[in-house]
């Protein structure tokens, strides 16, 4: 016991002296966990830990807390430290969030003031080095004057969009890192390797200590970050300019030689041309085939067009230079870019009503080109997706762009009806099916796009996106909770009646007392949770999903005849939703933030080709708050990033596509929604950004070989 008294000790003061140097004296990283930290020091919240013969912590969590986890806590300057390492391995077999807190001084526990919370998902048995930048210390007063955008100066991240909940926060004065998995449902498992901050390269800008009279105006008249310089900023209307002639060199010299008109692939097998997109499997890989019947990989970008820095300006009007308008002024010829909206989601302006907003992509178009500036942006978008290797327009892009490119692309269309009243989800509630609603309204959508389903160059239909699927059995449970008129409720108790006939059946088989069908039918209902009662949940569960997407189907079929239907570019979602898909739709998309995908496969079933609808990487190194989905160190590792991403779904026999999202970077201050990533191809002044483009051609030019070689390697 004494020794372990001592241990602990000692290692209470090597981490006191390591942090207590002066910032910037300490150019080692720093151990928060590396194998010998002393079991007594971490404490255990509804976990089982357990020091294993290499070191590493394994930790095994329980259902009964609400935030089973571990904490390391003690005091930590890291004012000369840019970020944390965390190397960690599943030990489960199945996905799970791992959720990891850093806590400053003072830290609020019931508004977690002064706390920051990032998470990544961890496969079955995935073995990760996560790293974790550090947010650097903003002026408290300057902090909680940014909202409505979820990356803020320094590299931090929030959901708080109004008063920052973060604005304790202070990198100088750490006192806890908590990794924890958050309200689980489940038991799984997972081991610590180590925790390891790593020092910065480079010192705190002075700006993050600015009060807000120094600090605001802090975009320029191209919407940039004023505070800041970087490699290819555009400093001035004749740099902005300048570039038209530099690029147009670029795109004259590099084009691909393997592509036919649709890009797809020219020296490859000649296949029937039925005059439409269609798969086929060749050599046991997925593969679209062109109208002229060319092997075709969707190599795409999503958000293609002039409205990918739109950005809310009520409000927020003392963020932006003078030459900005932020309400229309006769008197400035970009108040032609001020629009109003009272589209918001999740942010500050939910709630809002209607507000103004300004277009920083037309605008910075308009000031580049001049009165026919879209015209020309059309042109140069025809040319790039050619030059660059790119062969699809994807989701959300303008069709006046489409329309002129001759390029192909995705339409995308959505079921509109009544939603399941019991069901929830980050973009709304779940539509009903069983509505007599449902059908026709994706009828009418699709004819609203009636040029594209007669379109050859439309590869087909995505319908609905990033749909709140839920958990095995959860579509099941909010329909039996709505009220009593809702059309899948109804089905619902119709489909138990069949099975069991009577009241007291099922109440014998659930282990609950209904006093009679109506019971069940006329109140909302919470379904208990045992077994019985689970295996009819998710079999009508199933039901639902099959309604969902043969329904879909059957519109697809019906209005756009010859056009294939894609799916619903599932984010969150469970194997019996994916089941449903793979039996109805031609195409199952999903929208895959991963570092590659070469090891997906479908769940057992149909054997259906694959399309990955939205992917992207991100870096804090050209002027943007926030790295997207994908973070990376900079942008020669977010070129990297990209490259082993799209081969790894090339050498994947069940992938035909995989879709950047998105063609430009967000705006500086966020859309409607807060996101304000560093995702585009180009920045907000249309400047591509050339290691990932390098990227983008070195793949795009080169896919088919790549997909050909990985074929016959698994031949």
């Amino acid at each position: 016991m004494a020794m372990k008294k001592l241990r602990a000790l000692l290692w209470t003061l090597a981490v006191v002296v390591a942090v207590a140097a002066p910032a910037g004296a300490q150019n080692a990283p720093i151990a928060i966990y590396d194998g010998d930290a002393p079991l007594e020091s971490i404490r255990a919240q509804g976990v089982e830990m357990k020091r294993l013969d290499d070191g590493s912590l394994q930790i095994n969590n329980g259902v009964d807390d609400r935030w089973p986890g571990v904490h390391f806590e003690g005091y930590w300057n890291l004012e000369a430290y840019s970020a944390i390492e965390v190397s960690l391995q599943s030990t489960c077999d199945k996905e799970f969030t791992l959720y990891f807190r850093m806590d400053s001084k003072g830290v609020d526990v019931k508004t977690l003031d002064g706390a920051t919370t990032l998470s990544v998902k961890l496969a079955p048995g995935e073995k990760k080095v996560w790293r974790i930048e550090l947010p650097q210390s903003l002026n408290a007063e300057t902090r909680q004057k940014l909202f409505a955008m979820r990356g803020k100066p320094g590299g931090i991240k929030t959901d708080s969009y109004s008063v920052d909940k973060g604005a304790k926060y202070n990198r100088r004065e750490i006192v806890a890192f908590r990794p924890f998995v958050n309200q689980n449902k489940e038991r799984n498992s997972w081991k610590l390797i180590s925790i390891v901050a790593l020092p910065e390269t480079e010192p705190t800008p002075e700006y993050l200590r600015w009060t807000p009279d120094e600090f605001f105006p802090m975009i320029d008249e191209f919407g940039q970050f004023m505070h800041k310089d970087w490699p290819g900023k555009t400093r001035s209307l004749e740099e902005l300019r300048a570039q038209i002639e530099i690029e147009d060199a670029d795109l004259a010299a590099n084009q691909p030689t393997e592509f036919d008109k649709y890009g797809g692939w020219e020296n490859g097998p000649k296949l029937e041309a039925t005059g439409s997109f269609r798969t086929e499997k060749i050599d046991g890989f997925w593969y679209l085939v062109d109208p002229d019947g060319r092997l075709f990989w969707s190599n795409g970008v999503d958000c293609v067009g002039h409205s990918n820095a739109v950005t809310p300006v009520s409000e927020r009007e003392f963020y932006f230079c003078d030459a900005i308008p932020t309400k229309p002024d006769p008197n400035n010829k970009l108040s032609r870019f001020l629009g109003k909206s009272s589209n918001s989601v999740n942010n500050f302006y939910a709630d809002y009503g209607e507000f103004w907003t300004f277009n920083f992509s037309a605008s910075n178009l308009y000031l580049k080109y001049g009165d026919d500036w879209e015209e020309r942006e059309k042109d140069s978008v025809k040319r790039r997706l050619r030059s660059w290797g790119l062969n699809t327009i994807g989701n959300w892009s303008n069709m006046n762009i489409v329309r002129y490119a001759k390029t192909p692309y995705v339409a995308t269309v959505n079921s509109n009806s009544r939603k399941i009243e019991g069901s929830s989800g980050y973009w709304g509630k779940f539509v009903d099916p069983f509505d007599p609603g449902f059908k026709p309204s994706v009828v009418k959508s699709i004819e609203n796009n009636k040029d594209a389903a007669n379109d050859p160059y439309c590869v087909g239909f995505f319908v609905d996106n990033e749909i709140s699927w839920g958990e095995a059995g959860s579509l099941t449970r909010a329909a039996l909770s709505s009220p009593k008129d809702q059309p899948v409720k109804q089905a619902c108790v119709a489909w138990l009646k069949g099975k069991y006939e009577t009241i007291d059946k099922l109440n014998a088989a659930w282990n609950v007392e209904l006093a009679s069908w109506d019971a069940l039918a006329d109140e909302p209902f919470e379904t208990p949770k045992n077994a019985a009662a689970n295996s009819d949940i998710d079999a009508f569960y199933t039901v639902i999903c099959e309604k969902y997407f043969e329904g879909i189907r059957d519109a697809v079929r019906e209005r756009a005849p010859g056009k294939l239907y894609l799916g619903c570019r599932f984010a969150w979602t469970n194997d019996l939703a994916k089941a449903a898909a793979q039996k109805y739709c031609d195409v199952v998309s999903y929208n895959f933030y991963k570092n590659e995908v070469g090891d997906f496969k479908p769940v057992e079933g149909e054997d259906k080709p694959v399309m990955i609808g939205e992917f992207h990487f991100g870096a804090l190194d050209r002027g943007m708050f926030h790295e997207g989905l994908g973070p990376r160190a900079d942008q020669n590792a977010r070129a990297e990033a990209y490259e082993t991403y799209v081969k790894s779904a090339l050498g994947n026999p069940w992938i035909v596509g995989a879709h950047w999202f998105q063609y430009g970077d967000q705006p500086t201050t966020g859309r409607f929604d807060g996101e304000n990533y560093q995702i585009g191809l180009v920045d907000v002044c249309d400047r591509p950004y050339v290691e990932t483009i390098d990227a983008v051609r070195r793949v795009g030019y080169n896919m088919y070989r790549i997909r050909r070689d990985a074929s016959a390697i698994r031949r």
